[in-house]
């Protein structure tokens, strides 16, 4: 998994590369005034999704991967879309394969996990923390119950996963699944998890091998996913099974895309991983049919969009960019998160040991410094009113912690030079945050 500290690092050097602003005292001293800062309370959580309630796609964001708070307000958030305005699923920055396995339990379908603690099991993959926590355990037995309680199978709300990281666990499903499919169909998956399989899940060796021969199985994979799309549906499969399959094709697809795009300078590998975001949320919605609506649960960095930010300049797009492009700005809520100070679960290096870390206090002149400054109680504000927009009236540095953190370093390459009424419709402010429970230790 070591080449995939690539597609961080673009990250991390959009965001070093950033130039720090500072807004000033007259712009401190709107914040610090102001009656748009609305005290964040259980009531809050009602009227946020109320806010959210007729999109089509709702985003939610974290500015940090290991903090308790986000996960437990957009756990909140995302039961009442669910529980009061009838929406369909939640997907977040996790592998398909294994949020599946979370999907049958809460769905209680064949073959699901005897309880949430072992559906959660599931996510192997560093950095487990990110999934395998008890705010997320929290959360997927509720979705238990909820489902338990409805009559209506085609009404369950379903979790998923749309990340490309865990794709080898795509590739094993398909090699398994090909023994149930027939003729050409059955023939075109075998190869294509052939070919991703030889190199016994070494990235560094498939890319030398493509770099050496010019050589890939981008072509084994189309293939495949045409043969299965044009093969009638097998009485064994389910809808949902076979839509199941699909998306282990699609995953392998993007996956492969995201390993190339690391042969390039630029935006690509990033790019592609981004693109299956966002894709995965539109199979969804597609699956889901009619008037089907979505939550996302990702870092700031992918549903903010990306257009606000020097991620731009550097040609990278994101979940929040390409829903507002689908689906029309209208129709796509997206909810940034921010903390001044706290702990965090991160790791100091890619695939390193889970580390409890302090973070230091957020830095002087960016907008958690003073937001903080304005006020050291939590709250919330809505950036779709134009009085509150005509409070960050220029870029400002955002906060931006992601799995790999050293605070010692934060200065460098922490900060998001950012429009936020452009990045955000909405935005949850904590002053004071602690680090995830995982499940493990």
């Amino acid at each position: 998994m070591r080449l995939f500290r690539t597609a961080a690092l673009l990250l991390l050097i959009s965001i070093s590369a950033t130039g720090l602003v500072n807004l000033g005292h007259a712009s401190q001293q709107n914040l610090t005034e102001t009656e748009a800062f609305i005290p964040f309370d259980d009531a809050s959580i009602a009227d946020i999704a109320a806010l959210a309630s007729q999109k089509r796609a709702v985003l939610l964001g974290e500015s940090t991967h290991g903090t308790s708070e986000y996960y437990q307000v957009r756990a909140e958030i995302s039961k009442e879309l669910i529980r009061e305005h009838g929406f369909n699923f939640i997907v977040v920055e996790g592998d398909w394969d294994a949020a599946w396995e979370v999907n049958k339990f809460v769905k209680n379908l064949e073959g699901a996990p005897d309880s949430a603690e072992e559906a959660l099991t599931h996510f192997t993959r560093w950095p487990e923390w990110m999934w395998n926590n008890e705010e997320v355990l929290e959360l997927v037995v509720w979705l238990r119950e909820w489902n338990d309680a409805l009559g209506d199978e085609s009404a369950k709300a379903g979790f998923y996963g749309m990340d490309v990281y865990g794709f080898m666990d795509s590739v094993h499903f398909l090699r398994e699944e090909s023994d149930n499919l027939s003729g050409e169909a059955r023939n075109a998956v075998r190869i294509a998890a052939h070919c991703m399989n030889r190199f016994g899940g070494n990235q560094r060796a498939y890319l030398e091998h493509v770099a050496r021969t010019n050589e890939h199985c981008g072509r084994d994979i189309n293939e495949a996913i045409d043969a299965v799309g044009q093969l009638e549906r097998p009485d064994s499969y389910s809808e949902l099974e076979w839509f199941n399959l699909a998306q282990h094709l699609r995953v392998v697809r993007q996956a492969d895309l995201h390993l190339r795009g690391m042969m390039q300078q630029g935006p690509f590998s990033w790019n592609e991983r981004a693109s299956n975001f966002k894709n995965t949320l539109t199979h969804l919605l597609d699956f889901y049919g009619g008037n089907a609506r979505g939550i996302a649960w990702a870092h700031n960095t992918h549903i903010g969009d990306a257009r606000a930010t020097d991620m731009a300049n550097a040609g990278m797009h994101n979940i929040g960019q390409l829903t507002r492009t689908a689906y029309g700005q209208e129709n796509v809520f997206a909810l940034g998160f921010g903390t001044y100070e706290g702990s965090v679960k991160v790791g100091f290096e890619w695939e390193g040991r889970m580390q409890l870390v302090d973070m230091p206090p957020a830095m002087e002149g960016s907008l958690e410094a003073q937001l903080y400054e304005a006020n050291t109680s939590p709250f919330w504000f809505n950036l779709q009113d134009e009085q509150t927009r005509q409070l960050f009236p220029e870029r400002i540095p955002h906060r931006a912690i992601g799995v790999v953190y050293n605070p010692e370093s934060e200065s460098r390459q922490n900060y998001v030079d950012t429009d936020l009424p452009a990045r955000y419709d909405a935005f949850v402010f904590i002053p004071t945050t602690r680090a995830l429970s995982p499940l493990f230790e």
